[in-house]
């Protein structure tokens, strides 16, 4: 344990330290960030298109609310390669030194990311842009065409490569004027981006980067072995006192974002979830915060027999019903806890392999499509969100699991409160 300690001090933290405040990812994580807002209105609209309850559908269908619904769901979740390739431009033109301008470095980015969009035919020969590659499939395109627009344009300032105008020309034309070199240096590169692609077999670099990066991703963060992974190593680092989920979760969070997209498409053309293994089964082991930990909230708070453990229930239940569990993890302590290591890791593991048990083997429940920022949405409320009144039942069996998985090293640790309580009782 101490080598393991000491490893995790003298390794471990100074690589996630350095990667947290590394320029790039911070820049890169700033940009994913501000495109969640869009993802939440589209997972709104998502679920209120799709609740499972065949007659409310039908409802919907009927009086012709369905396809407004589907609409914002396409203006959001379709259009995410759009909205990133903004955002992360922004980003980073800002952490480059050049804030005034990210918001017109972002809109340029969003033309080189339509440059490099192939164009099809409709049935009536007329030329139209193919709307597949502005959601999902686009994503990695999108903040890569971000990240290169920004770097081009602020090189381009930096060296003071603008038009040049003569003195007392207003600053807002003199704006204007400093962005059209920089501008046609990024549409130039990626006019022929586009046209060498043309030559290649992928046709487009959409296809070339979905094909050879973002694909085998999202199948390697989607199978139920890399969330075991995943699991494990969030544990290991709770219970030595390092955020977790904060650590490892970032690393997969733009393929989390990109396999929500592709499930909400999915989803609203009546397609089965093609992505079921995603976030939401992260989710699932923080039913009362890591460690799915609300079993043993509530068998402080409802069997204890000692006092202090009695305490304890009253103040860490009301925050384990929001998935909240800071005050445990460090105070009670469960942190470097020999007592709860084993329930810590084994619980959250067993909150992985039920809901792969119900919804990808036994198919009894519905597959989430993996709506992100429901972390603190209480179990069974999140657990119909995200699988219907199937998951409700699902999140009461995990529950179940948790305090009987916790409940044998409850009682130790209780009997050693009530022990030690009527040891201050006869001292006094």
């Amino acid at each position: 344990m101490k080598r393991i300690q000491s490893w995790l001090e003298n390794v471990f933290i100074p690589i996630s330290t350095s990667m947290a405040n590394n320029e790039f990812m911070q820049s890169l994580s700033s940009g994913m960030m501000s495109v969640l807002p869009i993802m939440m209105v589209g997972a709104v609209f998502s679920i209120l298109l799709n609740l499972p309850i065949d007659a409310y559908k039908a409802f919907l269908t009927q009086i012709g609310v369905a396809d407004i619904l589907n609409l914002a769901v396409t203006m959001t979740t379709e259009l995410i390669a759009v909205f990133m390739t903004f955002f992360i431009a922004k980003s980073f033109s800002t952490t480059w030194g050049h804030g005034d301008q990210s918001g017109t470095i972002g809109v340029v980015a969003m033309v080189a990311f339509f440059v490099l969009v192939p164009f099809g035919l409709n049935e009536a020969g007329t030329k139209i842009m193919e709307f597949t590659y502005l959601g999902s499939m686009g994503m990695f395109v999108g903040i890569i065409t971000g990240i290169i627009t920004a770097r081009i344009y602020c090189t381009v300032l930096d060296k003071d490569i603008t038009i040049k105008l003569p003195a007392g020309v207003p600053s807002n034309v003199m704006n204007s004027f400093i962005g059209i070199v920089p501008a046609l240096i990024v549409t130039v590169v990626f006019l022929i981006v586009h046209v060498a692609f043309t030559f290649t077999p992928f046709e487009n670099i959409f296809n070339c980067i979905y094909t050879l990066l973002q694909a085998p991703l999202q199948s390697l963060a989607g199978n139920i072995g890399s969330m075991i992974i995943i699991v494990i190593v969030c544990q290991v680092l709770w219970f030595f006192g390092i955020h977790g989920s904060m650590t490892v979760l970032s690393v997969i969070f733009p393929l989390w974002i990109s396999m929500y997209a592709e499930n909400a498409t999915a989803v609203v053309a009546g397609l089965p979830v093609p992505n079921p293994i995603n976030v939401t089964f992260f989710d699932f082991t923080t039913i009362g915060g890591c460690g799915c930990s609300l079993g043993l909230s509530i068998l402080l708070c409802f069997m204890s027999k000692s006092k202090i453990s009695k305490e304890y229930g009253k103040l860490f239940l009301p925050c384990g019903i929001f998935n909240i569990n800071e005050p445990m993890v460090y105070s009670m302590p469960l942190m470097l806890n020999p007592l709860f290591l084993v329930p810590f890791i084994v619980a959250p593991l067993a909150a992985v392999l039920i809901p792969y048990v119900c919804i990808c083997v036994l198919g009894i429940v519905p597959a989430p499509q993996g709506i992100m920022n429901l972390s603190y949405v209480p179990a069974m409320f999140r657990g119909f969100i995200n699988c219907g009144w199937q998951g409700i039942l699902m999140e009461i069996a995990i529950i179940a699991m948790s305090v009987l998985i916790y409940y044998p090293f409850f009682k130790i640790f209780d009997r050693k409160n009530l022990e030690e309580e009527a040891k201050a009782a006869r001292e006094n």
